[in-house]
């Protein structure tokens, strides 16, 4: 696998759902159109696109649409256009003819200019659906939507908004229903482990992993997922870590098809938690920030997860006994996929569709899934 670009958008290892051929007559000038507000790069992250993507390609075929993008965002422009879908500046969308949207979506970090849109959306009678984690960064949108272990709608500015919330809207690919549906049970002996340990640059947390394992001294096989920039991937595969065998996820190579083959994970504290608990892998995670370590501590509190702590704080000799006991202990292994398994049922993406849906059909909202403030 070559890891020559830094800007590898979109690789087919994210198991991202592609394009797909609109129905016989349909074209995307007579459909209603979507806006979608979202970020992607090193800083801010790859969960937001990627929830946005999942969103968009399930809707393929009912919307047409449109990407506010900033400048800069080469993730979000690349991805938007190698799908066929329409993007524009931020602070320069025409509300007018076509562009003129049915709904917005929003699912950013980044609020800025964020307060201003919204108002000019209400006033244009325009429904905009928001998608947060763990309560940050309220915004005064129609619909807000929460989909973290820990939801959180204090501090939300608008009186009157629907608040969705919980892991039941948690938006994760398809591809993870699929695999929940699956009977998974452990296997006796730890032979293969996945590590996804986000988009950005991950060499420091992925060296101290391959080493926690290379202490533990069995010759398992661990398989990486080199996420979206080049930080020198290739000089870590090149490493001698035996008795580990460490090789990068090849190209057609899933996130999901890779957890459905695998005995243990180890991930960050975002998406890529979740989708090793639907799909019952016995997980370790560690945190980057703040916030995903109060999401892992969260999990780890439910028994679905071995809590690493901060990735910066991880030691390799403390976490190599840690590792030891997972692939030992056949019974704490079963625990952690059965509560997993519990947690996350893959299906938020298809709930939120149809909260989106209901925006531009006039539909209303179920009153078991919206709480009116």
């Amino acid at each position: 696998m070559s890891f020559t670009s830094a800007n590898n958008l979109t690789p087919p290892h994210l198991n991202l759902p592609r394009r797909q051929e609109l129905p016989e007559g349909a074209h995307y000038g007579n459909l209603p159109r979507l806006w979608v507000r979202t970020q992607a790069g090193p800083a801010i992250g790859f969960g937001h696109l990627r929830r946005s993507l999942t969103l968009a390609s399930l809707l393929q075929g009912e919307v047409s649409p449109l990407f506010l993008i900033s400048p800069g965002d080469v993730w979000t422009a690349e991805s938007a256009t190698e799908r066929g879908w329409d993007s524009a500046r931020f602070d320069r969308p025409t509300l007018s003819g076509r562009n003129k949207p049915h709904c917005v979506l929003i699912d950013t970090r980044e609020v800025s200019g964020l307060l201003e849109f919204i108002q000019e959306m209400r006033e244009q009678g325009i429904p905009v659906v928001s998608i947060h984690d763990l309560g940050l960064n309220p915004l005064p949108s129609d619909i807000a939507i929460d989909g973290s272990i820990a939801p959180e709608f204090e501090g939300f500015p608008r009186s009157g908004t629907c608040f969705v919330g919980g892991l039941k809207y948690l938006v994760l690919d398809p591809a993870f229903e699929e695999l929940h549906r699956r009977q998974k049970s452990p296997s006796p002996e730890v032979r293969r482990v996945v590590v996804n340990l986000g988009g950005g640059d991950s060499s420091e947390y992925f060296h101290k992993v391959l080493e926690s394992f290379r202490r533990c001294g069995r010759p398992i096989e661990v398989i990486g997922v080199p996420g979206f920039t080049s930080w020198g991937q290739q000089n870590l595969a090149e490493m001698h870590w035996k008795p580990v065998r460490f090789r990068w996820a090849e190209t057609g190579e899933s996130i999901a098809d890779l957890l459905g083959q695998a005995d243990l994970a180890v991930t960050a504290g975002g998406l890529s938690a979740f989708e090793t608990l639907c799909a019952g892998v016995p997980l370790a995670a560690l945190a980057y920030d703040s916030h995903q370590q109060k999401t892992i501590e969260t999990i780890a509190r439910r028994g679905a997860c071995v809590n690493l702590g901060p990735g910066g704080n991880l030691d390799p000799g403390r976490a190599a006994l840690v590792f030891a006991l997972m692939q030992r202990d056949l019974h704490l292994r079963a625990a952690l996929s059965q509560r997993g398994k519990r947690l996350v049922d893959g299906g938020g993406a298809r709930r939120v569709c149809g909260i989106i849906r209901r925006q531009w059909t006039g539909a209303p909202a179920a009153r078991a899934e919206c709480k009116v403030s």
